[in-house]
């Protein structure tokens, strides 16, 4: 890796150090560069301003994140099982990315708005993920018929619903001190109870 991008990388990855301990409109760029022992401006360098840096930082996690999905949606398997690991992926993703760092709720709870608000192709991209995996049931007899579009919409907003209903009911300080596991399973049992329901019983 050239020193130019390795910078760029170290930079990144203070700047989710940063984000994680004071939300995002609190950070600044010389808190950035305080974790790095540089001067704020040999950070436009590298990044044009904080939001380029936010910009990218999400970006980059989407795009692992959803060539995942894509492997998921790639593979030849019954509708059902497909959707409970499309939706186990999604929770994996929330997790890996509000407990590998000491991110406080509050920060978690304002980013998470800001990334909704700058990032509205995500949703959209799980509703239509999900569309296709209910389609894909219809079709080969596994599920009823049903309206598809309006539940892939459903289910898209049911699963960080519950995460914000559990964390803003949470008394603790940052987001790794919630019980995830609990979150995890009542989500799985939601999805099983739908399926269940759509599902062609024979």
């Amino acid at each position: 890796m050239k020193k130019f991008d390795q910078k760029r990388e170290e930079i990144k990855q203070a700047g989710i150090r940063s984000f994680a301990a004071y939300g995002y409109y609190k950070t600044t760029l010389e808190d950035i560069a305080a974790v790095l022992g540089m001067k704020k401006n040999s950070l436009y360098y590298y990044f044009e301003s904080k939001e380029a840096l936010f910009l990218e930082i999400i970006r980059d996690t989407i795009a692992t994140h959803t060539d995942r999905e894509k492997e998921i949606l790639a593979q030849t398997i019954p509708a059902t099982e497909k959707l409970e690991k499309f939706v186990s992926c999604f929770i994996n993703f929330i997790k890996s990315n509000t407990t590998d760092y000491a991110i406080k709720l509050s920060s978690f709870m304002e980013i998470n708005k800001v990334i909704c608000s700058t990032f509205p192709e995500f949703s959209k991209h799980h509703q239509d993920s999900i569309k296709v995996i209910l389609d894909e049931g219809i079709a080969n007899k596994e599920f009823k018929a049903h309206d598809s579009s309006a539940l892939s919409s459903d289910i898209a907003r049911l699963i960080p619903a519950i995460f914000n209903y559990h964390y803003l009911n949470s008394d603790v300080t940052f987001v790794s001190e919630v019980h995830f596991e609990p979150i995890a399973e009542e989500i799985i049992r939601l999805i099983g109870y739908i399926t269940d329901g759509i599902r062609v019983h024979r």
